[in-house]
C-alpha cells in the first residue's frame, strides 16, 4: 500500500519543480534526498511526470522539468512563442529554434569534440550559425528525405542571408534585440533564454546555467532528433570529403 507521506513528498517536488524551482542538495535539500533514496517517492514522481507529458533531468545533484512535445498545459504554442520572442513569421521562429540549437552545440561537451566554451557573444553564434547553414545547403540534396525538409532549410537559409549584420542606423554599442539584423536577431534569441532562466549576461557575455546545461546534456545524451540528425550528416559528409580529398 502507497505510504501517504512518500506521495505527499514526490507531489510537493512536483509543485515546486513545474513552476521552475530547483530540487537540489542545497535548494529543498530534504526533498532531494527523498527523491534520491526513496524508490517511492521516485516512482510516484516519475509517473505524475510522464502524465502531465513533463521530462525531468539531473545535473550536479539538481532537478529540472521541462514541457514534452506539444505540451499545451507547461509548453508554449507556436503563436505564443513567437510573441514571447518578438517575432511575427513562422519561419522567423524556425530561425530561432536553429539559433537555439547552435547555442546549444557550442556549449556541450563530448570526447568526440572541441571543449565546450564558457560563454558566447552575438558575433560568436552568428558565425557559427552562418557556417552550420553553409554546411546543410552545400549538402542539401543528400541529407534531406523530402520536399518540405528541403524547403524548410531554403527557406531559413534565405532569410539569414538577407538580414544583414547589423542595420545602416544600428549604434554597436547600443545595439538592441530586433528582427531586421542578424545582430539583433540573435539578441532576440539570447534575450529569450535569459527569461526562462537559461543564460545570465555580462558584459556582453552570455553564460548557461545549470539548467540549459542539464537541458542540453540530456538533448545530445538522449533525444537527440531530425535537426541533429540533418546536421551530423552534413559534417560527416563535409569530413568525409575532406578524408578522401586528401588520400589523393
Amino acid at each position: 500500500m502507497m505510504d501517504h507521506k512518500n506521495l505527499d513528498k514526490a507531489m510537493e517536488i512536483f509543485a515546486y519543480l513545474i513552476t521552475g524551482e530547483t530540487i537540489s542538495t542545497t535548494s529543498h535539500g530534504e526533498l532531494y534526498d527523498a527523491y534520491s533514496n526513496q524508490a517511492e517517492v521516485y516512482d510516484i514522481l516519475d509517473a505524475v511526470l510522464k502524465k502531465s507529458n513533463l521530462r525531468l533531468y539531473e545535473y550536479k545533484n539538481s532537478l529540472y522539468v521541462t514541457a514534452g512535445d506539444e505540451n499545451r498545459v507547461f509548453g508554449y504554442t507556436n503563436d505564443e512563442l513567437k510573441k514571447v520572442i518578438g517575432l511575427r513569421l513562422n519561419k522567423e521562429l524556425f530561425l530561432a529554434y536553429l539559433i537555439i540549437y547552435d547555442i546549444m552545440t557550442l556549449f556541450y561537451e563530448n570526447s568526440a569534440s572541441d571543449a565546450a566554451l564558457t560563454y558566447v557573444r552575438t558575433d560568436m553564434v552568428i558565425d557559427s550559425v552562418t557556417a552550420m547553414l553553409s554546411e546543410v545547403m552545400a549538402r542539401l540534396q543528400v541529407i534531406v528525405q523530402n520536399e518540405i525538409e528541403e524547403n524548410s532549410f531554403r527557406t531559413l537559409a534565405l532569410l539569414w542571408d538577407e538580414l544583414p549584420i547589423v542595420t545602416e542606423n544600428d549604434d554597436l554599442s547600443t545595439l538592441k534585440a530586433a528582427r531586421g539584423s542578424r545582430t539583433g536577431f540573435v539578441k532576440l534569441v539570447f534575450n529569450f533564454l535569459i527569461s526562462q532562466n537559461l543564460f545570465v549576461e555580462a558584459g556582453g557575455k552570455y553564460y548557461i546555467t545549470d539548467r540549459m546545461r542539464a537541458l542540453t546534456e540530456n538533448y545530445f545524451d538522449s533525444c537527440k532528433g531530425r535537426l541533429y540528425e540533418m546536421i551530423e550528416q552534413s559534417r560527416r559528409t563535409d569530413s568525409g570529403e575532406e578524408e578522401e580529398n586528401a588520400a589523393y
